[in-house]
């Protein structure tokens, strides 16, 4: 029979609302008590069978423990995170780890409220993805837990030799195709995306600065009058708020790179939809392939991120990182491929 709030707080002494708190994970209750309230919940019988599922209660006796995998996005509904995940579950299934999945809202990732499976004895490791708040990854080192992220905080070097660290090269092909597109005689080239968020990656700080590099090096500036950096990458998924961005502009530039996919796509619709023909008016640029990209007309030029495979590789870190603790951290980077369709000049 399942117990009570109240009933865990008579066997440990704590209040019900310390125990509430606790169980939701929250940062107002030191970390060791979390655990004892979880464990003693677990022992309790307080957790039903759907949550015993989510936070993986129940673990098999031949499986090595489990792997948390931490996100701010449901990965199943991103064509993006859905491929790592993948990529991750093949190798921890067929080592004998079971997976975990939570999901951190905004407001969570800003009160440090972590969720409570992450109290569960049976976590071996952590794998973080989409998460980039610095303090928040600070944060999860509290719990001595072996930590891959994959991608990480813009300002990440306090963090080095801390966690492990997977992530794609972002500056090649983000240069070499506004060289080309440079040598075509485009001048006029502005960055989309949420360069100024708490929670971007490094990745589109990346992306940004190889395109001021390269167009610096032939003499150009980046054109900040048709450059969107907002804080929150919400304004990007919103078509009406691209429409209205697009409508701002009393000018197109020649090329709008863009931080990710996502964001190129919602150009092309807002663009398309003032009646603006691509290439012709303007060329766009994305970032990831997602398949998407294929599917909108014009196929978007983007640049191809090994997707499964920086899952694949994660979860072989997670597993050297348990095995052998005290290896050095590691700092992996995967090569992108350049994508040339029809929203660029031939």
């Amino acid at each position: 029979m399942k117990c009570t709030i109240k009933e865990i707080a008579d066997a440990l002494q704590l209040s019900r609302n310390t125990v509430s708190k606790a169980l939701k994970g929250s940062s107002e209750v030191s970390i060791s008590t979390q655990q004892r309230v979880f464990q003693k919940a677990q022992e309790m019988n307080y957790f039903n069978g759907h949550e015993k599922q989510n936070i993986g209660l129940e673990i098999p006796s031949s499986s090595k423990g489990s792997i948390l995998f931490l996100t701010k996005t449901l990965a199943n509904d991103s064509e993006f995170w859905g491929k790592v995940l993948k990529g991750i579950e093949k190798i921890l299934s067929s080592s004998n780890y079971r997976l975990i999945i939570a999901t951190m809202s905004d407001s969570d990732l800003k009160k440090l409220q972590f969720p409570a499976a992450l109290n569960d004895p049976s976590i071996k490791g952590i794998i973080i993805v989409e998460i980039c708040y610095k303090s928040v990854c600070k944060a999860l080192l509290h719990y001595n837990l072996p930590i891959v992220t994959v991608d990480m905080p813009k300002d990440y070097y306090s963090l080095l030799g801390k966690f492990d660290i997977v992530t794609m090269e972002n500056r090649k092909n983000i240069y070499r195709i506004t060289e080309k597109l440079i040598q075509k005689g485009l001048k006029r080239f502005a960055f989309v995306g949420d360069l100024y968020s708490g929670n971007v990656g490094y990745g589109f700080l990346e992306r940004y600065e190889a395109l001021e590099l390269c167009l610096k090096n032939h003499g150009l500036q980046l054109d900040k009058t048709c450059s969107f950096l907002h804080e929150t990458d919400e304004d990007y998924r919103n078509f009406e708020t691209v429409l209205e961005m697009m409508k701002s502009l009393s000018s197109l530039p020649d090329v709008f790179v863009c931080g990710n996919d996502w964001t190129a796509i919602q150009i092309m619709y807002a663009l398309q939809f003032l009646g603006y023909k691509i290439p012709r008016d303007v060329n766009i640029i994305g970032f990831d392939n997602i398949p998407a990209s294929e599917r909108i007309v014009p196929a978007l030029t983007t640049i191809n991120t090994p997707k499964e495979y920086l899952g694949r590789a994660a979860a072989r870190q997670i597993i050297e990182r348990i095995e052998y603790p005290d290896s050095p951290c590691t700092f992996s980077q995967y090569a992108t491929e350049l994508i040339e369709r029809d929203s660029t000049l031939d």
